[in-house]
């Protein structure tokens, strides 16, 4: 099928990016957080890109490469749901099996 655009624009803002000033990415979040399964995306997180779509679509990826690399591990999801699946043939109640 032939598609014709009927309208377009294109929106220029000359102070849309910012500097920033040497030594504050410290002060922005890392993606992974110390609470388990609990992850940070977005623009302010850090990452190479300040403030832009394109910093928040590299944070949501580095989350996602945090949560596989955290379900791979020792301690991961797969590790959790084995030793729950281990724990049910036992007599005692889920919530009384370690952690």
């Amino acid at each position: 099928r032939k598609l014709n655009c009927t309208w377009s624009n294109v929106v220029k803002l000359g102070q849309s990016l910012y500097r920033e000033k040497p030594g504050q990415d410290k002060h922005r979040p890392k993606q992974a957080t110390p609470v388990e399964n609990f992850f940070l995306a977005g623009s302010y997180t850090y990452q190479d890109y300040l403030d832009s779509m394109e910093g928040a679509t590299r944070s949501g990826l580095m989350v996602a490469d945090e949560i596989i690399a955290r379900a791979d591990g020792a301690t991961g999801l797969k590790a959790k749901s084995e030793k729950a699946a281990a724990s049910k043939q036992s007599d005692a109640p889920f919530f009384a099996t370690a952690v």
